[in-house]
């Protein structure tokens, strides 16, 4: 976009021009993409930084694709099998509040402060520097990070840097996310991975896409890393089922053949990619009629992003599986000290506290009302019996439909033994009165036994 644009936003956040808030504010874009661009900036203490700054008006056509794409993500659904199986409409709802995210950059400062808090411990590994005064919903002010992608193997080794020592550190940081803070960059793609060539360091860019896991869900994961490390191919499926949820009716048999069908070509031997091991396990939960958690999907995927930057970097004989399982392992030992475990439970304890405090006076409410009836010598209890009620409203109109029938059955017998005597033994009249009487009973049975087949596809659609 024009500079005057990018001008305005800026003027628009944070109440006056580039050129009174920053040393200088090169007008060119670095670079430019869909949501906004980054400009190079020099803050008034000399310090370099790289301004990022969203479209305008971008909320509006945003928000205008996005529901054009809800919408038809349920019409696929409804229309569908393959958008059913795969879950499209929630795969786009998860798309829409990931995007709308992105557009507020207090979410992206926020993700920044926090993962860097937590990298503290990984030597190596950088979050860029906030400057929080110089940022606002739709400018971002950050450290300007000089370096290589980490794909660049080649411009690493030139400069003389130990290429698996920054993998692991990588590595180490990926891990640390996803499966001991359960708080992770959601999209590690090379070109968010940036390698300071003097000294190795790895900055972990772009933190605008996040995602989160529960403590459940991380130990699955773990659980799920030591199954293929361990090359069971049965508990790997029993993990991935456990992570997943069904779409469809689930024959977990079946599932289970399938699954040991499929991955016993990735044995231990094979030294298959990540990705691809994945990308096949998510193959037959979805033929089996399963799905995974959005967030699990997310984590999936930043797990797959990370085998790719480390496989370049590691010694051949270091599969990515194993090495992701000992820095889990090492991990796990630094961070879960005694210390942190009493203050977990500190917090806990103290959530609950306030949780019980809340509810108490309801709790202590309903027993004074117990008292008081007992002491009045009657006790009242409520029962919810809407459940039951239309049971024996649908039993009601079973036995009146059964009685009806009976009824309409004995007259048409009635009539057809009736017209059968007097036809031959006269009058004639009564013959013919019993003729009309089974017809009128003939037309009651079908009026009766259409509107019992309308009211039985009814009672389906309804349910």
């Amino acid at each position: 976009m024009p500079y005057e644009m990018a001008r305005q936003v800026v003027i628009g956040e944070l109440g006056a021009p580039p050129e009174e808030l920053y040393a200088s504010f090169s007008p060119r874009p670095l670079a430019a993409a869909s949501l906004g661009q980054v400009h190079h900036a020099v803050l008034n203490d000399g310090t370099e930084a790289a301004v990022k700054v969203q479209r305008p008006n971008l909320d509006r056509q945003v928000q205008a694709d996005l529901g054009v794409a809800r919408l038809m993500g349920r019409y696929s659904e409804r229309r569908s099998s393959w958008a059913r199986q795969i879950g499209l409409r929630s795969m786009l709802d998860e798309f829409s509040s990931t995007l709308l995210e992105e557009l507020d950059y207090y979410a992206e400062a926020h993700n920044m402060l926090t993962l860097a808090k937590n990298m503290e411990p990984i030597e190596g590994v950088h979050i860029p520097a906030l400057y929080r005064e110089l940022s606002g919903r739709r400018v971002l002010t950050q450290e300007f990070v000089r370096g290589v992608k980490i794909s660049d193997v080649d411009a690493m080794r030139r400069a003389g840097l130990d290429v698996g020592k920054v993998g692991e550190a990588a590595l180490r940081a990926a891990i640390k996310m996803l499966l001991i803070d359960g708080f992770f960059h959601a999209d590690p793609h090379p070109g968010n991975l940036f390698v300071n060539t003097d000294t190795g360091v790895v900055t972990f860019l772009d933190c605008g896409m996040v995602g989160e896991l529960t403590v459940a869900q991380r130990a699955h994961m773990v659980m799920l890393l030591w199954t293929f490390v361990a090359g069971d191919i049965t508990a790997m499926a029993g993990q991935l089922r456990s992570l997943s949820v069904p779409f469809q009716p689930v024959d977990d048999k079946a599932f289970t053949h399938a699954f040991e069908h499929k991955m016993s070509r990735y044995d231990r031997g094979s030294k298959a990619d990540v990705k691809a091991v994945l990308s096949s396990a998510m193959g037959v939960l979805r033929d089996h009629g399963l799905r995974l958690d959005p967030q699990l999907t997310l984590a999936l995927k930043a797990m797959a992003q990370s085998s790719a930057f480390f496989t370049p970097l590691a010694p051949p004989d270091r599969p990515f599986t194993e090495a992701a399982l000992e820095a889990v392992r090492d991990l796990a030992e630094q961070t879960f000290t005694e210390d942190f475990i009493v203050d977990a439970a500190k917090k806990q304890g103290i959530r609950l506290a306030s949780q019980a405090a809340q509810e108490a006076p309801d709790y202590l409410k309903g027993l004074l009302s117990w008292r008081d009836q007992l002491k009045k010598g009657r006790l009242t209890i409520y029962l919810d019996t809407s459940a039951v009620d239309r049971q024996v409203e649908q039993l009601r109109g079973i036995t009146a439909t059964v009685t009806v029938a009976l009824l309409v059955g004995a007259a048409m017998i009635a009539s057809s033994a009736a017209a059968l005597v007097f036809g031959q033994h006269g009058p004639h009249i009564l013959a013919r009165i019993a003729e009309a009487a089974f017809v009128a009973s003939l037309g009651v049975a079908a009026v009766l036994v259409i509107g019992y087949l309308a009211q039985m596809h009814r009672r389906r659609r309804k349910d």
